[in-house]
């Protein structure tokens, strides 16, 4: 959408009447047209001037709805995140606890299975000592 301001030309005689000077609309755009295109008649100036008006006044409330909608967006989410985030570390360190528990048991084990180890062979030991003949 292109808004249009005017721009009057200082070399336009000031004793004709208002609807004979000329007006030019110059575009966001840069291009220029005009005032044949908007004043064909004084109900078409109004008509224009009431559709500025409107699209001005619709630019501000929406202006105004987007930081309405960032403000609340921020307001939710910004407890969601955090609640997020809270329970993304709480299980960060129960994982951390649930590692060092797991090496302290497989620390275990492996001195189980030594002992193990070491009681079979002393039974082992202690058999072939009782009875040599089964060796």
């Amino acid at each position: 959408m292109r808004q249009r301001r005017t721009q009057s030309w200082p070399e336009c005689p000031t004793l004709l009447p208002f609807k004979e000077i000329s007006t030019i609309y110059v575009a966001d755009n840069g291009t220029q047209t005009d005032d044949s295109t908007w004043r064909g008649s004084s109900n078409q100036t109004l008509k224009h001037d009431h559709e500025e008006e409107n699209n001005r006044q619709v630019m501000n409330e929406l202006k105004v709805l987007s930081q309405h909608l960032i403000d609340y967006n921020r307001r939710t989410f910004e407890k969601f995140m955090h609640d997020i985030e809270k329970e993304y570390r709480e299980r960060v360190n129960a994982n951390k606890k649930l590692r060092g528990r797991i090496e302290d048991l497989k620390l275990q084990l492996q001195e189980a299975e030594k002992e193990l180890a070491s009681m079979k062979s002393d039974s082992t030991h202690s058999i072939l000592m009782a009875y040599p003949n089964l060796a």
